[in-house]
């Protein structure tokens, strides 16, 4: 999760009963309004869960109101808090903080907690209705979609739900992924109220999606007809939209596959196809090879592919493995002049740039410009984390695809650290270190720079030097269209 706090607002009635509210982002979109005491009651909470010398320090109280500048320390201090303790797999997984940031989306919103129908898509525009409590977790609501579905329950977290949209020239656009901090009927709601001043988008529709990476998973999902059903709805979805690419004679022979009704035989044929299980993103910018290129991201099978749109019309593909990437940072170079842009990534220019070894002697900083950076950063991070537990052995798709956020922390004495349920197998939580201490804090109101510039370092690295030839060949591959 990426936190910041680019602003605050004065709010109350009178001087004497005014206060400050912080406005808090996550993962580059305005969550909720905060007040320093209900983030001191977190802080508090935390304490008394987990060892208080592990924690970070929080912005000490004051006597008097604060003047401009003490509100603007304490806002810097405040976003680094959250920035430090979002990192610690212990806390960000726990039921309180994620209580705690849905809790405070619901008072931001004003939301009733009352029972209504939210309506989740398949890919094909399949409708399924679910009767939730509008305060629900996301968590919460993907089980009930699946159960709906009669997914097995060692397989719902091998899917995921995504706020999609339709764009006026029919493709689709991946807004997020939704978290299980947030509920979705609040989230869908908020922002479908921001896309309502804009007449190019089409509706914002809560979308299910596979979400896993690696084939193991894949050959598990294949073996049980309602998730094969999944796959085949997904797959087909993705070749009709161009996301994944065939040739003409093989789109026919899975046109007669559809036909018949051969869905585990079209699977098996899709699956062999260049971007089969990849996630695609809109066009973008990228200074590879040369600056202002414009080019299609797609990250799947352990790497992030480029097609390439060059002056003289022709198409190039470069790969850039996930092993080779030192490390990634997210940057919000500008802000926008639509009022909206806090509340919209796409009201701002993002960055996703990274660190990458093109030869065993080379590190290349390459750089995306991409209203869905963070989703970028999000989809590498969630590929790193499968890829380290299925070297350490695990086989659980339970445990492979994600950590629950619903763990439970039992009480231990105060010198030692609470219980937790380790989820995902203890130190594999650890699988990608944000170097919290290298976050650059900027203030938005004065300059044009991120009011985060987040570093994500990379576990899985490969720089051994091992397979030079490897290295030198295929790290970087151009292939002409």
């Amino acid at each position: 999760m990426h936190f910041s706090i680019p602003e605050t607002e004065e709010l109350g009635d009178t001087k004497a009963k005014s206060y400050t509210g912080y406005c808090l982002h996550i993962n580059g979109v305005y969550h909720c309004m905060v007040r320093y005491r209900q983030l001191y009651a977190l802080h508090d909470q935390l304490r008394r869960e987990f060892v208080a010398s592990t924690l970070p320090m929080f912005p000490p109280k004051k006597l008097f109101n604060l003047n401009e500048s003490q509100v603007e320390e304490r806002r810097l201090l405040l976003e680094k808090y959250l920035q430090l303790i979002s990192q610690d797999p212990r806390i960000s997984n726990s039921q309180t903080f994620n209580a705690f940031l849905l809790t405070a989306q619901q008072e931001t919103r004003r939301e009733r907690t009352e029972n209504v129908n939210l309506d989740v898509f398949l890919m094909n525009e399949h409708k399924i209705t679910v009767k939730i409590l509008t305060i629900e977790q996301t968590d919460f609501v993907l089980e009930q979609v699946c159960s709906e579905l009669n997914i097995p329950e060692d397989l719902i977290y091998c899917f995921s739900l995504f706020l999609i949209r339709r764009d006026e020239d029919g493709d689709i656009t991946v807004v997020r992924k939704l978290q299980d901090f947030e509920s979705p009927y609040i989230s869908q709601k908020a922002l479908t109220s921001t896309e309502s001043l804009d007449n190019n988008t089409g509706p914002l529709k809560i979308v299910m999606r596979k979400s896993s990476w690696d084939a193991s998973i894949d050959d598990r999902l294949l073996t049980e007809q309602t998730t094969l059903n999944l796959l085949y709805i997904q797959t087909v979805a993705d070749i009709e939209r161009g996301w994944i690419l065939t040739s003409a004679d093989t789109k026919q022979q899975l046109a007669l596959m559809q036909a018949r009704g051969s869905k585990r035989q079209f699977m098996e044929v899709a699956r062999s196809l260049k971007y089969y299980g990849f996630m695609v993103f809109r066009p973008s910018i990228t200074d590879h090879p040369e600056p202002h290129t414009r080019v299609t991201i797609a990250l799947g099978k352990a790497s992030l592919n480029m097609r390439l749109y060059t002056p003289s019309g022709e198409i190039k593909e470069v790969t850039f493995k996930v092993t080779r990437m030192r490390c990634w940072r997210i940057m919000k170079t500008e802000t926008s002049n639509n009022p909206m842009g806090l509340l919209r990534p796409e009201g701002s220019k993002l960055e996703l740039s990274f660190e990458y070894l093109v030869t065993a002697e080379r590190l290349e900083w390459i750089t995306i410009v991409s209203h869905q950076a963070i989703l970028m950063s999000m989809c590498l991070q969630s590929m790193v984390e499968e890829l380290v537990r299925i070297r350490g052995g695990e086989k659980d798709p339970r445990r492979l695809t994600r950590c629950s956020a619903k763990r439970s922390v039992q009480k231990a004495p105060e010198s030692q650290s609470p219980v937790v349920d380790e989820g995902c197998g203890g130190p594999v939580d650890y699988t990608v270190r944000k170097l919290a201490e290298r976050f650059s804090v900027v203030n938005m109101k004065s300059t044009s720079k991120a009011a985060e510039d987040v570093f994500v370092e990379n576990e899985i690295f490969n720089s051994s030097g091992e397979d030079s030839m490897e290295l030198e060949d295929a790290a970087v591959t151009f292939a002409n269209r």
